[in-house]
């Protein structure tokens, strides 16, 4: 983690919030960090709501681009964990695969429930 991942990191939710409805004034390399911040915490994103695409997943070891990959499309590469297909641990559709074509690095992100916090 580079110095501004850090810097963002310790930055409270708030400040956080209020650097990403100003995102125009960042570098672009300042747009992804706060960017990513925001993802990493789960909160909304003000220029995905503007309608902006969100930024491509990069990859954690080299920065390229990752791939979705779909286990159920044609010709795709057949995923096996623990000697099940994902998608029999996987029933509800909530994983997704995304690999790096350069380095060959693959993360699974989970789509979990929105928990409301305790009254």
């Amino acid at each position: 983690m580079g110095d501004a991942e850090r810097i963002w990191r310790e930055k409270s939710d708030d400040d956080l919030l209020d650097a990403a409805a100003e995102l125009e004034g960042f570098t672009e390399e300042g747009q992804r960090i706060i960017r990513a911040e925001l993802k990493r915490r789960g909160l909304e994103d003000p220029g995905e709501q503007a309608g902006e695409p969100a930024p491509a997943l990069e990859c954690l070891r080299c920065r390229a681009e990752l791939r979705f990959i779909d286990p159920e499309s044609e010709g795709s590469p057949r995923w096996h964990w623990g000697g099940q297909r994902i998608p029999a641990l996987d029933p509800d559709g909530g994983l997704a695969v995304y690999a790096c074509p350069k380095c060959g690095h693959v993360e699974l992100f989970m789509n979990l429930p929105v928990e409301e916090p305790p009254a």
